[in-house]
């Protein structure tokens, strides 16, 4: 394992490097004197190596979006807190940014070897790797947005446009439709999975999923609304998916409630669903501000549901009053969707509707073709070469 400290503190900097290189299960340490920029982690892919990283924060603003993003974009990258605030508002914020351990104030050195320990227990899974499925949750702006009707036709999209089975979640447990939707016969449904989140096995999973048209799925379970599910099955359930399947797609209620913010803080892309009448865009607007609170707002993907060039604002005015650009509309059509409902299948790719659910499924699918003027793609860093910065700025050397 590689362990990295990332810290203004030179001082703290020292002790840790001296600790950790004698600290069992790690090869090599890495100083890291400034806090990376957050938008450059998320084109990193994850190394081969598993990496503890200790994050001082004192500049918890800093320390808090690097947390998030290395959460979200590089499952092989678990994360311990230095230097965390005591007050319940910090602790909530560490835990949602997925934090994997907090070392107290003062700590010893058999408390780094812990956390280093216990990092190692969490980023590896019960078949010894790492998760690696990227995540796409659809978030409607207000119930009724449709969001879960673009979730199901696009993993049935992506199912036909990827080289592999994509999975779809239905973690709507109060109201979710998918299993009506795609007239799924099995009596099993996400409820099932997550009564047996913690002895989940092949074999077990096998028998809970569906498959309709190269799509694996997990369906919605009867309506049972006095039914409590704690936040620690969905994420067992997540985790099982994303060691499993390259892509997830999970569609959500809009309740943000813990499990839920779980979810979005693991998302790649976040589909924003919103309708363009004025009380879809108001509540569109204050969902934005929740996920800007989360640090979450960089990877959404607002989706106009249900325009009609008729009727409603200007685009340009819808944008506005958002405050960010719409990325996706898609017209209404309700006849197209009435016909993929009676036969359980997908909306027809040629038409009007289905050329914009194609459009969300590209991007999921990573087949979303480059702009004339955007010339070969950037490669991919790996994680450890962000951390050489030029010697210019006058920074400690990494040490390795």
């Amino acid at each position: 394992m590689i362990a990295a400290v990332v810290s203004e503190d030179a001082a703290l900097r020292a002790r840790l490097e001296i600790v950790l290189k004698a600290t069992v299960n790690v090869d090599s340490v890495l100083m890291i004197p400034e806090y990376p920029d957050a938008s450059s982690i998320r084109s990193m892919e994850g190394p081969e190596e598993q990496l503890v990283a200790f994050i001082d924060f004192r500049r918890s603003d800093r320390a808090l979006a690097l947390a998030v993003e290395l959460n979200r974009s590089c499952p092989s990258v678990g994360s311990v807190a230095l230097n965390v605030g005591s007050g319940q508002s910090d602790l909530i914020a560490i835990v949602r940014a997925g934090i994997c351990e907090v070392l107290p104030q003062p700590f010893s050195d058999q408390d780094v070897g812990t956390a280093v320990l216990n990092v190692i227990a969490k980023l590896t899974d019960s078949h010894g790797s790492a998760a690696q499925g990227i995540v796409y949750a659809f978030l409607p702006a207000k119930p009724g947005a449709g969001a879960s009707s673009l979730a199901v036709y696009a993993s049935l999209a992506c199912a036909r446009l990827a080289n592999c089975h994509p999975l779809l979640l239905d973690f709507d447990i109060r109201l979710g439709t998918s299993s009506f939707v795609l007239k799924l016969d099995s009596k099993n449904s996400i409820m099932d999975a997550f009564e047996n989140a913690s002895r989940m096995d092949e074999t077990l999973w096998q028998q809970l999923i569906s498959e309709r048209d190269k799509l694996d799925v997990l369906g919605s379970a009867p309506t049972e609304f006095g039914v409590r599910v704690p936040a620690e099955s969905f994420q067992s359930v997540l985790k099982w998916a994303r060691s499993r399947y390259t892509s997830v797609v999970v569609d959500l209620a809009g309740t943000m409630e813990d499990f839920e913010i779980a979810t979005l803080q693991q998302a790649g892309t976040v589909f924003l669903v919103c309708g363009p009448d004025l009380t879809s865009l108001h509540m569109a607007r204050r969902r934005m501000e929740g996920l800007r609170s989360l640090q979450l707002h960089d990877r959404v993907c607002l989706v106009m549901n249900r325009v009609d060039k008729r009727t409603g604002l200007p685009r340009r005015d819808i944008e506005s009053v958002l405050g960010m650009p719409v990325q996706i509309t898609v017209p209404a059509d309700e006849s197209s969707i009435a016909e993929a409902v009676q036969g359980g299948t997908g909306v027809n790719p040629k038409c009007a509707l289905g050329v914009q659910i194609e459009l969300i499924a590209r991007k999921m699918a990573g087949k979303v073709p480059n702009s004339p003027s955007s010339g070969a793609p950037r490669p991919k860093k790996q994680f450890i070469e962000y951390f050489s910065i030029p010697q210019s700025k006058g920074l400690d050397p990494w040490r390795l």
